[in-house]
């Protein structure tokens, strides 16, 4: 419990920062976000039945929300789903025995 709690928080302050990275000195990419590539990772990385994935991207939308001009819980919701999303692919399709030496988040 205090384990899945430290990991939770360390990566709320490591979202934190590539979001404040990303909004200072990346705001001309607008084609592509570093954030979305985060999260990807995390998924990829993190268990089937995990959550930090889910809880990691509906925090980065809301924190995209935040400074967007679109409405508030547009950026969450689509992060959200892309987890969602894969999440479902990783557990159904993908069975890659060679990813065992990544580490797990």
């Amino acid at each position: 419990m205090i384990k899945e709690a430290l990991k939770t928080l360390f990566l709320i302050v490591v979202m934190y920062y590539a979001f404040l990275f990303e909004m200072s000195f990346l705001p001309f990419f607008t084609f592509f976000s570093f954030l979305i590539l985060f999260v990807v990772l995390i998924n990829i990385l993190e268990e089937p039945c995990g959550r930090i994935g889910l809880f990691s991207a509906f925090f980065l939308g809301l924190l995209m929300d935040i400074y967007s001009t679109h409405y508030i819980g547009l950026m969450a919701i689509g992060f959200l789903l892309l987890s969602l999303l894969l999440k479902l692919i990783l557990s159904r399709y993908v069975r890659v025995g060679s990813l065992g030496w990544l580490p797990k988040i």
